[in-house]
């Protein structure tokens, strides 16, 4: 099934930054001399003369200076605070969505600035305020009343007194709410942390349609995607494969059955996790997750196939990953120099104060053992939005200028969520930065969460993020694999524009 919901506004980013700049007086046209003449007998005009010298009147010798008008600024949120002084408003009588787009911007706004912002309803009434859809306030409900469906409003109302302001915020749907907020902070937050805004801010932005498609695979976790010879593959926890034939990729899929097994089944102690197929020198290796009941450790191994069906063949004599590790979610990502790496959790269970991380080793050319000693990338509790130790489903990319970033999953406010690292130097052993903008929670749609993300191109050449949806299941609806349209743009992941 397709949605089309919409993104961030290019307009109002356009808009907002032009509203960032400060107007340039260009310097004044200098008046013309006034020079005294008499007329001849021919009656042409010449200069007075004195001594039969012809004397220039005197030109007055103008200078001006460019002048710079600063723009007036409001100060929402200040560098390094941590509890904001403005408080979010929206009506008391306010319906969930509104409510849950409200909770929705404090979110954004502290993992941008790391502040918090109460929320109240408009029965308080702060000194400072940002109004969030209060139809009970005249003004804010007058600006919702000039928007379409999916579109938003920002402006600042000054204070009577003259000094400071309060920041309206108008809504007509909750993506149009969460494109306003992915705005907001996007355009007006500075690098050390602080959201100002001009006070003469008056925008407006609308949705951006995209494409999510959410597949008949029913209860299908981690999903990892092939394509091969005009297939799609689906693998998924518990070593499932599916096969989809019809070119679509919201089309039917067929179940191929468990393609894997544990090499020695004495040590077999079940959790069949996250399944990754790579296609590497001709060949098929399936990195994957099982816990060993001898050893009592969850750990990663590779095997191995000639065909995308299986069967695959365990070839690396059980764990890979260090026996008194609890590893899981192992992914290949190769070198510019051609070496081979396993990417992997070193999970929560068996890491100090329940904090995961991430650690990478080089691989045999064989796959068949490590090479070197595995070194931690980074831990679970790095980002500001983050609020749990996991750290799941590593997935690398490269971008075009050669930028190496990290897909990954943890929990933010909203639930299971799919993150972006990037790499300092473009190398596994650069220090990791965090995006603040995530790739996908379900602030941006409010409907399901859902993570462990990897990325493939389909037939046509479009590049989507597969991951499962919901994390557990909300209702009837179950986890499944869900392909969200995503493209590169100025070296960041983000949301394809329009409908596919």
């Amino acid at each position: 099934m397709k949605h089309t919901r919409s993104l961030l506004s290019l307009t109002a980013l356009l808009l907002g930054a032009v509203l960032l700049l400060g107007s340039c007086e260009g310097k004044p046209t200098p008046p013309a001399t006034d020079t005294t003449a008499t007329v001849t007998d021919s009656g042409e005009s010449t200069p007075e003369t004195t001594d039969g010298a012809v004397t220039e009147a005197p030109t007055e010798e103008i200078t001006t200076e460019e002048e710079d008008t600063e723009p007036v600024l409001l100060e929402i949120i200040k560098a390094g605070q941590k509890r904001a002084t403005y408080r979010i408003l929206h009506d008391k009588g306010a319906d969930a969505e509104t409510v849950q787009a409200a909770n929705m911007l404090s979110v954004m706004i502290k993992s941008y600035t790391g502040c918090e912002v109460n929320i109240q309803d408009t029965s308080k009434n702060p000194t400072k305020k940002i109004l969030f859809n209060c139809d009970e306030r005249a003004e804010t409900a007058e600006l919702k009343a000039t928007l379409a469906e999916g579109e938003y409003a920002i402006k600042v109302k000054p204070h009577a007194s003259g000094e400071g302001g309060d920041l309206l915020i108008a809504t007509t749907t909750y993506r149009s709410a969460y494109a306003c907020a992915e705005y907001l902070m996007s355009t007006f937050t500075t690098a050390e942390g602080a959201l100002v805004v001009p006070m003469d801010l008056d925008v407006k932005g609308s949705e951006k349609e995209y494409t999510m498609i959410t597949s008949s695979i029913n209860k299908l976790r981690d999903p990892c995607i092939l394509v091969e010879d005009g297939v799609y593959y689906a693998y998924g926890t518990g070593w499932t494969c599916y096969k989809n034939t019809s070119g679509d990729l919201g089309g039917s899929w067929q179940k191929v059955g468990t393609v894997a097994s544990v090499g020695n089944p004495d040590t077999d102690g079940g959790s069949h996790w996250a399944p990754e197929v790579h296609k590497y020198k001709g060949a098929y290796y399936m990195f994957t997750t099982y816990y060993n009941s001898v050893t009592e450790h969850r750990g990663c191994i590779i095997l191995k196939s000639d065909s995308p069906e299986g069967p695959f063949v365990e070839i690396t004599n059980g764990h890979i990953t260090p026996a008194d590790w609890d590893s899981i979610d192992g992914t290949l990502y190769v070198d510019p120099e051609g070496q081979p790496w396993m990417v992997f959790v070193h999970e929560w269970t068996c890491m100090p104060g329940g904090i995961g991380s991430f650690a990478a080793a080089k691989l045999s050319e064989d796959f068949t053992h490590f090479i070197s000693e595995p070194m931690e990338l980074f831990k679970a509790n790095e980002p500001e939005w983050a609020v749990a130790g996991v750290t799941d489903g590593c997935w690398l990319y490269t971008t075009k200028e050669g930028d190496l970033l990290m897909l990954w999953s943890n929990f933010d406010a909203f639930g299971y969520t799919v993150a972006v690292a990037r790499s300092s130097n473009g190398r596994l052993d650069g220090e990791w930065i965090h995006e603040k903008e995530l790739l996908y929670s379900k602030a941006m749609t409010g409907e399901y969460d859902g993570g462990h993300a990897m990325i493939f191109t389909d037939l046509d050449g479009q590049m989507y993020l597969s991951f499962h949806s919901p994390n557990a299941a909300v209702g009837s609806r179950q986890e499944r694999p869900v392909f969200l349209a995503i493209e590169e743009k100025d070296g960041r992941l983000v949301w394809a524009e329009g409908e596919k």
